[in-house]
Parts: C-alpha cells; structure tokens; sequence
C-alpha cells in the first residue's frame, strides 16, 4: 500500500520546494516606489534643524561622559629636603618645603573636588617610624592646585622627612 502512494510524497516535496524558491525571491526582490520622492526646502530646513539639535544633544552628553569618567590618580613624591623637592610624580608640577616639616605641593589642575592622603616615606631604608603626615588643600591658592602637607613626629612637632601624597578625583 505504501509503494502505491509515494508519489503523494514527491509531489509534496517538489511543492514545498517551490514554494520556498517563490518565497526567497520574492524577499530578494529590489525595492521600487510607486511615485518619484519630492522634498521642500521647508522640509529640509526642519531636518537640519533637527540633526543640529540631536548634534548639540550627543556632544553635551559627550561632555558630562568625560567628567565622570575615571581618572588616573595624580602622585608627588617628596624627598623632603630643603628648596625644591619633588622627586617624582604624575600631575605633580612643583614640591616645596616651607619651613620645618611643612610643604607645598602643586598639581597641574584642580584639585578641589578631590581626596588626598599622604604618608612618609623613604626611597632607600631605613624608614622612620611614628611619623605622622596630614594633608589639606591650600586655600590661599586661588586656582585650587596646591596641597600642604605637614610632617610631624609622635609628639606633634614638625620634623622633615621624605613623603609621599596621592590625590583621586
């Protein structure tokens, strides 16, 4: 009974066949308009005016991106000594001991809305214990670059040593 009926089977398969061929060129086929596509001056002017507006959008929300975008911490190292001291940095334009174990640090940018924190250090042993070093932005800096940082021992009294600040912003 089935050797009967396999041409039921072929002629179903050669159907669909078809018909996906039918279908794929039917998909494949180009676009044509029905009417030619005719644009004012007015219409123009409205487009302009709208791709000027999404423009000015993208570059403002460009601009709030980049302030918020991480920044790489800005260092100083400080080898504490007398007159100009910065040993090296990121960011880090000038250090400067003003008297005993009080420094001027400056930056390349401002700093205002950043954090800071200092500690001493040494490049070669041995390093000093019980020293403390406190940080606070420099406000009769203007601009808002600089930082002073105070170096004192256990009993609070201002010593000179080598240090190190690192400001996040």
């Amino acid at each position: 009974m089935l050797k009967e009926r396999w041409w039921i089977g072929v002629t179903a398969g050669v159907a669909l066949g078809l018909g996906g061929i039918i279908a794929v060129e039917g998909a494949t086929d180009e676009a044509s308009a029905a009417r030619p596509v005719t644009v004012s001056a007015q219409q123009l002017k409205i487009n302009q005016r709208i791709s000027t507006a999404a423009v000015k959008r993208s570059n403002e929300a460009l601009t709030r991106l980049n302030a918020t975008a991480p920044q790489i911490p800005l260092f100083a190292v400080s080898s504490g000594a007398v007159g100009s001291n910065l040993v090296r940095g990121r960011g880090a334009i000038s250090a400067q001991r003003i008297d005993d174990g009080n420094y001027r640090v400056k930056f390349d940018r401002n700093i205002s809305a950043c954090s800071w924190i200092a500690g001493t250090s040494a490049d070669v042993p041995p390093v000093v214990d019980v020293i403390t070093a406190r940080v606070a932005l420099d406000t009769t800096d203007a601009a808002r670059t600089q930082v002073v940082v105070r170096v004192a021992n256990s009993a609070g009294t201002p010593v000179n040593s080598a240090f190190q600040i690192q400001v996040v912003c």
